[in-house]
């Protein structure tokens, strides 16, 4: 099916099935005779050397237009593009940086996006050696690519760079829109898919987010807000606990009573909420002594159709008078849950390409974790998630069987050609 809500165009002299199938054997061979596999393995093991990753530490999130994820765009991404031939090029603020191609004639357009911060595997020994070895040790008897960020950015970027290499090469000429944007989100929020929207000359009609799905489609996501929780108490020095108001204390005591705050509802694909402390620090941090402050952040995840301020309320009423301690509860950054049928026309559109290149169809899925996606859907851009994945989430070694890699950038080539062409 095609990504607009119309059937895709038949020839007139055949049957609806027989014209499908043969233009799906002509994709095919395009796609077989112009994906250079060899020039997507190189330039993945060549974005894995360059650092992308969000620096261990309190501070969890980082600015699109940091040095480190400007040198990669820039001075690493950019002019791949330029070197492959890609000068149609759009700046949306910030380093956010989307490349447009095709006529636009057709009515028909796509966003393909994905992302430059690395924010797991961040315990991986040499995490920027990237290398191709053997996944045998990991469940994969196969070569992959091992460098930190394969299966969340670079094997991703590599596809698509692939993709568009296997345009040029293949001098095929796409009467729809692609937009693919290189998105530097890293603070938890949609506002570099906002600029990056408000830079585009027209509202895509689907999206796809590339990220770690093992070749599944993802259809939806729970959302998430950070809830600030800051408990001032006392400083005392630890010989004298008893003259003092020690936010250790009233930091345990935050924790405690969150674990009581429940919900009678759960959402039947998506789970339910929570709201969990996971990041504490104190302050003053000084020889022997008990910190006045605690800076606690919740995350909690949304599910959709819950309100924000109603969220952080929950969190305020089930903390409660905490004397002595002075507490005050704030709305922090946020992201949006996603949810999209599996009846609507691009996810089928994705599925048929998929199974155009393995032979079956893969698995929908629904996912715990909180992702971009609801940044398009808000703005009413269908969206799902596809990609290539492996390694030791969260924190362990990260790699991607190049044979899944090849398969994600032979399955996006097919939907392009099939649905833009």
């Amino acid at each position: 099916m095609s990504i607009s809500q119309r059937s895709s165009v038949v020839g007139a002299t055949a049957e609806p099935h027989e014209q499908d199938a043969h233009e799906q054997d002509g994709t095919r061979q395009i796609v077989k005779q112009h994906l250079d596999r060899t020039y997507l393995a190189r330039t993945l093991v060549r974005l894995g050397r360059v650092p992308t990753a969000v620096p261990m530490g309190s501070e969890t999130l980082i600015e699109p237009d940091d040095p480190m994820l400007v040198h990669y765009v820039q001075h690493v991404l950019r002019p791949e593009l330029v070197d492959i031939g890609i000068y149609d090029l759009i700046d949306a603020g910030r380093n956010n940086l989307v490349v447009r191609v095709g006529e636009g004639s057709s009515g028909r357009s796509l966003l393909v996006q994905n992302y430059t911060p690395t924010q797991h595997h961040n315990l991986m020994p040499n995490p920027f050696d990237a290398r191709i070895a053997n996944a045998r040790d990991y469940g994969f008897d196969e070569p992959a690519v091992f460098a930190q960020g394969v299966s969340q950015n670079k094997g991703h970027q590599a596809v698509m760079l692939a993709v568009l290499r296997l345009f040029q090469q293949s001098g095929v000429t796409l009467r729809g829109r692609l937009y693919w944007a290189i998105n530097n989100e890293g603070r938890s929020s949609h506002a570099c898919t906002d600029a990056i929207l408000a830079a585009l000359d027209e509202q895509p009609q689907f999206a796809i987010l590339q990220n770690r799905t093992g070749l599944k489609i993802q259809l939806g996501n729970r959302g998430r807000l950070d809830v600030n929780v800051h408990v001032k108490g006392r400083l005392v020095h630890s010989s004298t606990p008893e003259l003092g108001v020690s936010a250790i204390d009233g930091a345990t005591e935050v924790i405690n009573r969150l674990k009581r705050l429940q919900w009678s509802d759960r959402h039947p694909l998506l789970g339910a909420r929570q709201a969990v402390v996971y990041k504490l620090q104190f302050a003053p941090l000084a020889p022997h002594t008990l910190p006045s402050d605690a800076y606690l952040t919740i995350d909690r995840r949304l599910l959709p159709g819950d309100d924000l301020a109603v969220a952080t309320e929950e969190i305020r009423a089930a903390i409660g008078d905490l004397g002595p301690y002075d507490v005050t509860v704030e709305p922090g950054v946020f992201m949006l849950p996603a949810l999209i049928e599996p009846e609507h026309p691009g996810v089928q559109a994705l599925q048929s390409s998929h199974t155009a290149i393995r032979g079956e169809p893969t698995a929908a899925v629904y996912g715990q974790g909180t992702f971009d996606a609801g940044g398009p859907s808000s703005h009413g851009i269908p969206t799902v998630m596809y990609g290539a994945s492996a390694g030791l989430w969260p924190d362990g070694v990260d790699f991607v069987p190049l044979a899944a890699v090849e398969t994600e950038a032979a399955v996006l080539a097919h939907l392009i050609l099939r649905e833009l062409g």
